[in-house]
């Protein structure tokens, strides 16, 4: 990966408008094809947050990436859309270039792929069917869960805070497919305790009643706002805001007090780092085969799951990313052949024996010639 990080807005070519709603530090954000043909979203910055954003930091985080080994870079493009370039006008960034969601993160709406965020789990089996929306079961709801948990713990163990840890910002897999989450808008993540962008946290997850709440996000500003959007999903309640009974009944007591723990940022266990086998639990509340099980109610073991199940009502749905048509790959550039002289097909041995061969012949004919001729000249004197 040798291609440069910063890169200059001349050297995109915007290829469609994205169908993302605009908010927060950003005007739009754009399909654009990069130098190197890979198509890519443009995130562009609000003057405001151009102005502010340290175009070095997001160098760093892109170039974090860019350090990792094959596994951990891999693991980490499957679960976030990281930095890839930052498009900078001089020294200031105007933007970054970040990777789509995979084909699982889209569902359509009104005919258009959308990404398919963290809120769809909070729907109950009556607001899913009006709204048309696809019923995410309590299990499946606790896999996807898991695996946005062992993202966090990967993101801790590399010095990397979400800060603006959300649901807008979390995206789910559709109920039919192997349970994943997907986290959005790296680029106002924290790596190493620095900020590349101005900080910004929705109101909605900062709570009232913590005077210990940070003034720069940590591990456990973000293990808060998991529990407090697991809590919602879990208890399908967007404004539930404690681990209540809807929501302990379904888990072990052990992890429900681990969730009590992140709401009131308490310090045993508020950090992902040391909850990866929390996070595997979790993800096996859905068998690798699709069956949904529980673990509730102090239970050690998994039980079938006989509550209320998933219901698909969603078309499926790809990335916009397989719209655009593929480039060329460029002909390999081939350096003119120039035209050898005509030489004949006889090797130059081959020459030297048919030479030797015709001077035999002639040597031949010489000397009977010459034979013939001193007889006639003796007949001729006789």
């Amino acid at each position: 990966m040798n291609d440069p990080i910063q890169v200059r807005h001349a050297s995109l070519r915007t290829l469609s408008g994205g169908n993302f709603t605009a908010g927060g530090q950003s005007t739009d954000v754009t399909w654009v094809r990069a130098a190197s043909g890979e198509v890519l979203l443009y995130k562009r910055y609000v003057p405001d947050t151009a102005r502010r954003a340290s175009a070095d930091q997001l160098t760093k985080m892109a170039e974090w990436r860019r350090s990792l080994g094959l596994a951990d870079r891999a693991f980490l493009d499957e679960r976030t859309a990281w930095i890839r370039n930052v498009v900078v006008d001089g020294r200031q960034a105007r933007g970054v270039l970040l990777p789509p969601a995979p084909d699982a993160f889209w569902r359509l709406d009104n005919g258009a792929s959308v990404p398919r965020d963290l809120t769809g789990l909070t729907l109950n089996a009556q607001r899913a069917k009006h709204r048309a929306r696809d019923y995410v079961s309590v299990p499946q709801t606790i896999a996807r869960l898991g695996h946005l948990l062992s993202t966090l713990s990967f993101l801790h163990r590399n010095e990397v805070v979400v800060g603006d840890h959300r649901m807008q910002n979390t995206l789910v897999s559709g109920v039919l497919l192997p349970p994943a989450a997907y986290l959005i808008d790296c680029d106002a993540m924290l790596l190493r305790g620095v900020n590349a962008l101005p900080l910004a946290e929705a109101q909605t997850m900062r709570p009232d009643h913590l005077e210990a709440w940070p003034s720069v996000p940590d591990e456990r500003t973000d293990c808060f706002k998991f529990a407090s959007m697991a809590v919602a999903c879990i208890g399908k309640h967007a404004g539930l805001e404690a681990v209540v009974g809807d929501v302990r009944r379904h888990l072990t007591e052990g992890h429900a007090e681990v969730l009590h723990e992140f709401l009131e940022l308490a310090n045993r266990h508020a950090s992902a780092r040391s909850l990866q086998s929390m996070a595997e639990t979790w993800r096996r509340y859905v068998t690798d085969t699709g069956k949904e099980r529980t673990r509730g109610n102090g239970q050690l073991a998994f039980t079938p799951w006989l509550g209320a199940p998933s219901c698909v009502r969603e078309k499926p749905a790809v990335s916009p990313v397989h719209s655009f048509p593929a480039v060329a790959v460029a002909p390999v550039a081939v350096a003119p052949v120039q035209s050898a002289p005509v030489r004949s097909a006889t090797s130059r041995p081959a020459r030297g024996g048919a030479f030797a061969f015709w001077f035999v012949v002639v040597l031949v004919g010489v000397g009977v010639c010459v034979i013939a001729a001193v007889v006639l000249y003796g007949l001729t004197k006789q």
